[in-house]
């Protein structure tokens, strides 16, 4: 930046001693001369306000989202693992520093473009890596039912209400934690796809919510239908961190393989 300023100072100089000596040994006036000396400066300033600036700023801006992703656990991972939606969400981040927000709230909107690519690793994860991802998402269903059912209830379906911005709802030590569950879950998930024992899975499922009928009876069938406005959202997250903590509690072989059919199961 020195320099250039330095070589800007040097030119106007330059074109200042050339015209002082022009308007010497010339018939050149010496108004000529100052619109001749001022016209460089105003179409200098014209091309910086107008066009390298804000190519400046663009380019800062989408290098602090580059950066901001690049270290963040989870997120930088995408950068090798999925370049496609690397760049999609880059480009997103991007947008929104550009239109004023500020960099973790912005990075918290994304959280909603990873569902998809989520549910795919939850496939193929390793028993560890599933078990612990979802341990995760029950606290963090705990912790929003704390605050707010309704926000448990965005949480768990963002696409009836709306989703939620867990950057900024929930404790940065909760969010950590997230971020590095979802890591691991990126990095211990490897193509193909698990094998499922449906056998299994149906036997556990069934036996988890034979004992889940006791506490909550016929609400429970609310669990099928979270779109119906009818249902009771205060009581719908409840009752899915009832489910999970169940699931949770089985051997972790047997968990994950019941959490890869259910998400199975929401994919047909």
């Amino acid at each position: 930046m020195n320099s250039l300023l330095f070589i800007t100072l040097a030119a106007f100089a330059l074109l200042a001693l050339i015209v002082i000596v022009l308007i010497r040994t010339t018939r050149l006036r010496l108004w000529q001369g100052l619109i001749l000396f001022l016209l460089p400066l105003i179409v200098a300033n014209l091309l910086w306000f107008s066009w390298v600036a804000p190519h400046q700023q663009q380019t800062a801006q989408h290098e602090q989202a580059v950066n901001q992703l690049a270290k963040m656990p989870g997120y930088r991972v995408l950068q090798t693992q999925e370049p496609a939606l690397w760049l999609l969400l880059t480009q997103e981040l991007t947008r929104r520093i550009r239109a004023g927000e500020q960099p973790d709230r912005a990075t918290g909107e994304l959280r909603g473009w990873l569902i998809e690519v989520i549910n795919q690793r939850l496939m193929r994860g390793t028993d560890a890596a599933v078990v612990n991802y979802i341990s995760v998402s029950v606290e963090e269903m705990r912790a929003l039912n704390q605050i707010d059912p309704g926000l448990c209830f965005r949480y768990l379906y963002p696409q009836v209400s709306g989703g939620i911005n867990l950057q900024t709802t929930l404790s940065a030590s909760l969010n950590q934690k997230e971020a590095d569950a979802m890591e691991l879950l990126l990095l211990n998930s490897p193509p193909p796809e698990q094998p499922l024992e449906k056998i299994q899975a149906q036997d556990d499922l069934q036996k988890i919510v034979g004992r889940l009928y006791l506490k909550w009876g016929d609400k429970l069938q609310q669990l099928n239908m979270p779109a119906d406005t009818a249902v009771d959202r205060s009581s719908l997250c409840a009752m899915s961190i009832d489910l999970y903590s169940a699931i949770l509690a089985l051997p972790d072989k047997r968990a994950a393989n019941l959490l890869r059919r259910m998400v199975a199961m929401t994919g047909q």
